[in-house]
């Protein structure tokens, strides 16, 4: 399983360039035996080159400003952490890591809490229990680097932190691949893989209560119980990044997100390739292909059955739909674009080959479907049921199930 995630990255790899960063001179170097002490006498400008070799964890950084920490070489030198964090790093600003390995940190192999403008860039991070973890306000960015074999998140952003990740791999982890948690955070995604973790490859929101059942509306009690606990306010933009093979949803994003998303491609994920609960997506020039359910599903929170606490919001233009696949739970759906309970505006979009219905608005969903092609879907072009008002104009429609628009086919 391994060698068929790491080929698939592999080949995803090939089509971005690697993360472009400066590597400025050493002034001092590091052993094993005296890098914690070098890191606590080093002030302003100080640029730590460790020599090869592992540095066992944890390595701390604790009110420090404007220091470098590079390494020889990912692989040649090594932070190792065992049973402690690899690298702390406390009410910290304007740090550099540079060119080494984090491996095998327990519980992050970095964590940065209360610290800003903190760069992670051609680092190789592998085991532990959580890769980069960003928490307490911080701020930073992760460029060119390998984020892979971890227990839980490669990348785990909490609590109002502003996170880059760019020209980055992050592949083969056990929980999600980025994941944003917590009231509020800022997280931009830019020219990545994210590629076959075991959760979602993205995920922002509150922390989930429960997972959300494949294939039907019902919503755990949880969530019922206080359904406002349950609603952020991050903001999430993704540009150019390839999603693909997830063990779960593609990019989950739940009551209260939004995000901005172009020139994706979300791809062959288990699951629905972007998940919409109570968020708002405005995508622009994406691909989303071979995902399993639908390629988009876009719900009211929490349930489309009920006058909603927040209706998801949204904005599809130029984007290609298609060859989504039944979900294979219930050997049904494998819709292009469901809306429920939503306000779902699509324009000069392609929506095609999909299993089932192209695009569907049901359960009170309103909006426009103008200037699409929407051809060769198993099931209907267009299903309206039980829909608010829906503006459908100037669409090119042939080859799917129905192309008569309002009628619902669905196939399994």
């Amino acid at each position: 399983m391994l060698l068929v995630a790491v080929v698939g990255v592999l080949g995803a790899m090939a089509c971005i360039p690697p993360g472009k960063y400066t590597l400025p001179p050493c002034t001092q170097t590091a052993t094993p035996d005296n890098l914690q002490a070098q890191i606590n006498g080093a002030s302003s400008g100080a640029v730590i080159c460790m020599d090869s070799g592992v540095f066992r964890g944890s390595i701390v950084f604790q009110g420090k400003n404007g220091v470098t920490l590079r390494g020889q070489g990912p692989k040649t030198t090594v932070i190792s952490g065992g049973g402690v964090d690899g690298i702390l790093v406390f009410n910290s600003q304007n740090l550099t890591f540079q060119n080494f390995s984090l491996y095998d940190g327990h519980p992050t192999d970095a964590y940065i809490s209360n610290s800003q403008n903190i760069a992670l860039q051609g680092l190789d991070v592998g085991g532990g229990g959580i890769g980069i973890h960003f928490d307490a306000g911080s701020s930073g960015d992760i460029t060119g680097s390998l984020i892979y074999g971890i227990d839980g998140d490669g990348v785990l952003i909490r609590h109002g932190s502003t996170v880059q990740v760019d020209h980055s791999i992050v592949f083969n982890n056990g929980g999600s691949g980025v994941s944003a948690v917590g009231d509020t955070a800022t997280v931009t995604l830019d020219n990545n893989v994210i590629s076959h973790n075991a959760g979602p490859g993205v995920f922002a929101g509150e922390v989930p209560c429960a997972p959300l059942p494949g294939g039907r509306l019902d919503v755990p009690s949880c969530y019922l119980a206080n359904p406002q606990a349950f609603v952020s306010a991050i903001h999430l933009t993704l540009n150019a990044n390839t999603v693909q093979e997830s063990g779960s949803t593609g990019v989950v994003l739940f009551p209260g997100t939004t995000t901005t998303f172009t020139g994706n491609h979300i791809v062959g994920n288990r699951l629905t390739g972007v998940f919409v609960w109570g968020a708002n997506l405005t995508s622009q020039g994406d691909e989303l292909s071979g995902n399993e359910e639908h390629a988009i599903e876009l719900r009211a929170y929490p349930s489309p059955l009920q006058t909603p606490l927040l209706p998801a919001v949204g904005s599809l233009a130029d984007d290609d739909v298609h060859d989504s696949i039944v979900l294979a739970a219930t050997g049904k759906l494998g819709g292009g674009v469901l809306a429920q309970g939503a306000r779902l505006d699509v324009t000069n979009s392609r929506i095609h080959d999909n299993r089932g219905i192209g695009l569907s608005f049901v359960n009170g969903s309103t909006g426009s479907v103008v200037g699409d092609q929407i051809s060769d879907n198993g099931g209907s072009a267009i299903c309206l049921a039980n829909a608010g008002n829906v503006q459908v104009a100037s669409n090119n429609v042939s080859g799917n199930a129905s192309d008569t628009a309002g009628v619902c086919v669905e196939t399994t």
